[in-house]
């Protein structure tokens, strides 16, 4: 059997200049301690201490004339190492060929975080968009529940039950197991649904018990490790992880095979 490559679903980084600048400031109104500097640099030392073999990028686009060079930045960082997903803004003129463009450059995905966006991930506007990703076999990584930068919130497990319930066909895995600080919601509105859960920036604030219940309610083959670095440690969350899983066969799905077999389902 070939060893599992420990992949992290959900990492930012910037370029050096704008990560010296941006992640103190962030932290500053999330009030956290970032855990890495937020470089590409930093993050392949962090990768290597923590026996991570691949992490997979996620943008986010905050205005429409940002998409282009966010895009062809994170581009230029894919490697055997990084897989980088695509940023997209609901404000863009022309969201399905963007999905098209997207999909010609061989971005696996996207990522769409309704409370920077300011929209409802069931909302009706997006829906063409979603018809592009479905046609194209693309993924989208939602931001879901509370960002503790932002006082609003879009990203409710209702809304995403009501996204699934349009299109369940439209394969999406949903940040913060579901729902940052709204697990009893989650497990609620979400449990057994066709939708992946990552493990990004919940163990500041889940219990461990409520996170098992979600694993074991959800199938631990829809599960996938995140980090949400640099906001938090990839060592530290994989040995938590490591710690708490009921068996080896958890860990190896969770850790990586979960994210092998999505991205083989949607690699062209």
């Amino acid at each position: 059997m070939e060893p599992i490559l420990i992949t992290d679903v959900h990492v930012h980084v910037f370029p050096d200049q704008l990560a010296a600048k941006a992640v103190p400031f962030m932290a500053a109104e999330a009030g956290i301690e970032a855990a890495l500097s937020g470089t590409v640099a930093d993050l392949l030392q962090s990768m290597d201490k923590a026996g991570i073999q691949i992490s997979w990028l996620q943008p986010v686009a905050t205005k429409p004339n940002q998409i282009e060079s966010i895009n062809r930045w994170h581009e230029e960082l894919c490697s055997d190492r990084i897989v980088s997903f695509g940023a997209v803004h609901p404000d863009f003129e022309d969201l399905p060929g963007l999905i098209r463009d997207l999909s010609a450059r061989n971005f696996p995905g996207i990522k769409f975080h309704p409370e920077y966006h300011h929209i409802e991930p069931d909302d009706e506007r997006l829906f063409p968009m979603y018809e592009a990703l479905i046609e194209e076999g693309m993924i989208v990584l939602f931001h879901a529940g509370y960002d503790i930068g932002i006082p609003e919130l879009h990203s409710t497990p209702r809304h995403f039950a009501s996204l699934n319930d349009r299109f369940p066909e439209l394969i999406t895995i949903l940040a913060h197991m579901g729902g940052y600080q709204q697990w009893p919601e989650v497990e609620a509105e979400l449990m057994g649904r066709n939708v992946y859960l990552d493990t990004s920036y919940v163990f500041r604030e889940i219990q461990d018990e409520e996170f098992l219940r979600l694993v074991e309610k959800h199938g631990q083959d829809k599960i996938l490790y995140g980090s949400d670095s640099p906001w938090a440690g990839q060592q530290e969350d994989l040995e938590h992880l490591k710690s708490i899983l009921p068996s080896e066969e958890c860990i190896d799905l969770i850790f990586g095979l979960n994210a092998k077999n999505l991205l083989e389902r949607v690699t062209k």
